[in-house]
């Protein structure tokens, strides 16, 4: 009986001391917030984060950054933008072998049963030998096999595939030879429920004895097609890896590039590593002025890539991915609203606590546009007639792109003035569009109002103030704040607005099937030539092509078809500010800024430099994976006076409790009688 009490005894006086004891080893042990597993940090690895999974990983479809940024990873093509070199952009060889060669042709064009001559373009292209596919099961014995000039042709045909979306297919099929008939042919096909034929004819691409050499006829002269070549969409696909796998190629990428696929978790992350079969490709040897005394140098001509894996995770909140940068556990971040205050100083440079870590601050002027546009087949503001535009007019000059960029982008970003940004040829830095020059009395915004037959805002047929519609995908509360400010604006004319916000899926529908008044929008350039943007008001291309606004003037899309068929100079520069001033009269969209952005990496990174218009970049980024390590290690120090802090007080408060646990055992021990054993 004796030994029985005297162990329940020694439990009771034990809870104390034991719960301090466990307390503090986890104090000391339980302190680690690394989200990688042990010792990965210090590894050859980019960390990166994606707000949602891509929408596709096929080269043929994939359009939008987040899919785009991995792809072109993966999928190389002939020609390659050059990492360091800007004004101009610098295209060059990535696959090809040597620059391709232009001719002008005679080209005979049947249509409507009518045949006529007309001037083309030949286009010859030779593709480096040695180059191979990834391996992948779709291969014999798993081993990629070569690439050869076969596989570019068979990329074009299945971009002209009626069953594969490809987004920029009005690129060539009103110029590639032979590409309506191959499209109309199996279109009928689809329509019929039969498989493609990939074997019916395409009279623009040719063979050549050569495997290496390929050849696309023009039915016009196309400068253009040179950077088309540089986009992923044209990268040599296997027809191995189509056939197997099919519309799961969208999730099992098989191409060429620096990486290769090497996980992918929906909702979770994905990792590309390096690709063993990759071509023999390395760190550009000259850059732009001040490149070199910017480091971005040192790794001139090293075999690439430089990382042996990049780790791509998805991380929906901004904030989230904002704490895990300061960590140190991700290695880009962007300055957005909720932090700019943090990162930025009031002399418009990196905060000194930002600049004390070490991080390096980067600024990035968009080849991109941003603005309104009306739905030009809406009866009340759509519409080439004069009322119509006065109407439009007037709604452009009471808004403040200047205010919009203040409030709403930290005063990052320039006034759009016209289509083309900064940096493209045709671009005019003395240009002042008459109807984007804000006046806080709208006195001329109020004239053209009353003149297109709405004074002070009244619809004359109903007698009732105009509505007008604006769908976006404004669902946030930075949305809302947008929302309120445009509405505000707009009310000062005497309009009113009432805002349609959607999910952005939504909203993307309802701009593709032009089911909207008024929307924001934006393009960013796919190759830098003013062709990219003039194109988003040409006829012609409504939707579902890129002319959003289903803008249609005859003289407009006249002068584009002779535009785009030059190579830059007067005459080029001439058209360009023609259409510019047809535009601006026409007023289909209301232009407001090209984006200035700034981003932040880590001291580990290195030779990162933005490029506006290249998303293959990954390549020639570098990592010193041990100064990386170091510093997760001192920023992430645990704060142990904190810690214990914080285990004195649960254990003070756990006092009473061990009291009335003795007190309790007290009264139910009996105490033993004398001479009791």
């Amino acid at each position: 009986m004796r030994r029985k009490y005297h162990t329940r005894k020694l439990l009771v006086r034990g809870i104390f001391p034991g719960t301090l004891t466990a307390l503090l080893l986890l104090t000391l042990t339980g302190c680690n917030n690394n989200p990688y597993p042990a010792g990965e940090t210090a590894q050859s690895i980019i960390y990166s984060a994606i707000s949602d999974d891509p929408k596709t990983l096929d080269p043929s479809i994939g359009y939008d950054v987040a899919s785009s940024s991995i792809i072109d990873n993966i999928y190389p093509s002939y020609m390659q933008y050059n990492y360091l070199k800007r004004d101009p952009f610098v295209v060059e060889l990535s696959l090809g072998a040597e620059e391709p060669k232009r001719e002008r042709v005679a080209v005979t064009i049947t249509e409507d049963g009518t045949t006529t001559t007309t001037e083309g373009e030949r286009w010859t292209f030779r593709i480096k030998k040695g180059l191979r596919f990834q391996d992948d099961p779709c291969f014999p014995d798993g081993k990629g096999r070569e690439i050869l000039a076969a596989d570019f042709l068979y990329t074009f045909r299945r971009l002209a595939d009626p069953a594969v979306p490809c987004p920029i297919i009005q690129y060539f099929d009103d110029k590639v030879l032979g590409m309506a008939a191959y499209r109309a042919h199996n279109a009928a096909l689809l329509k019929h429920q039969k498989p493609s034929d990939y074997t019916f004819p395409i009279r623009g691409l040719e063979t050549d004895p050569d495997p290496y050499t390929f050849h696309i006829t023009l039915s016009q002269p196309y400068p253009q097609l040179r950077y088309l070549m540089a986009m992923h969409f044209t990268t040599p696909l296997a027809h191995e890896a189509v056939e197997r796998y099919g519309k799961e190629l969208a999730r099992h990428p098989v191409g060429s590039g620096a990486f290769v696929l090497a996980e992918y978790t929906p909702k979770g992350r994905i990792v590309l590593v390096k690709n063993p079969n990759f071509r023999a490709d390395y760190y550009p040897t000259e850059g732009a002025p001040g490149d070199r005394e910017a480091g971005l140098l040192e790794a001139a001509g090293q075999r690439l890539p430089l990382a042996e894996k990049i780790q791509l995770t998805i991380v929906r909140e901004g904030i989230t991915n904002w704490n895990l940068f300061l960590q140190g556990y991700q290695d880009f971040a962007g300055v957005s609203q909720e932090n700019f205050q943090q990162v930025m100083s009031r002399a418009g440079q990196l905060s000194p606590e930002m600049t004390q870590r070490g991080l390096r601050l980067h600024s990035e002027v968009g080849l991109d546009i941003y603005y309104f546009a009306f739905n030009m087949d809406d009866p009340t503001f759509g519409g080439l007639s004069e009322p119509n535009r006065k109407l439009r007019q007037a709604i452009s000059l009471a808004i403040d792109s200047q205010t919009l960029i203040d409030l709403l982008h930290q005063g990052l970003g320039q006034r759009a003035e016209s289509l083309l940004p900064p940096g493209l040829f045709g671009y005019d830095a003395h240009f002042h569009n008459p109807y984007r020059q804000y006046d806080p009395s709208l006195t001329r915004a109020k004239q053209l109002l009353a003149e297109a037959g709405y004074p002070q805002g009244i619809d004359p047929k109903t007698g009732q103030r105009l509505t007008l519609f604006w769908d976006n995908a404004l669902i946030t509360p930075a949305g809302r704040v947008q929302i309120g400010l445009i509405a505000r604006q707009i009310a000062a004319l005497g309009i009113r607005l009432e805002s349609r916000a959607w999910r952005y899926p939504v909203f993307q529908d309802r701009v593709d099937t032009g089911q909207f008044q008024f929307m924001n929008y934006g393009w960013v350039a796919d190759y830098p030539d003013p062709e990219n943007f003039v194109f988003l008001l040409y006829g012609p291309y409504k939707r579902p092509a890129a002319n959003a606004s289903n803008y249609n003037n005859p003289d407009y899309n006249r002068l584009f078809e002779q535009m785009r068929a030059m190579d830059d100079g007067p005459e080029r520069l001439a058209l360009i500010r023609q259409m510019r001033e047809i535009a601006m009269q026409d007023c289909p969209w209301i232009y407001i800024n090209h984006s200035e952005s700034y981003g932040l990496t880590q001291p580990w990174l290195k030779n990162y430099k933005p490029h506006p218009i290249a998303l293959d970049t990954m390549k020639y980024i570098g990592v010193d994976g041990a100064m990386r390590t170091h510093l997760q290690q001192k920023w992430n120090q645990p704060n142990y006076w904190l810690l214990l802090g914080i285990v004195l007080l649960v254990c003070l408060g756990s006092l009473p409790a061990v009291q009335v646990v003795r007190a309790r055992h007290n009264r139910h021990v009996r105490r033993p009688s004398a001479g009791t054993v």
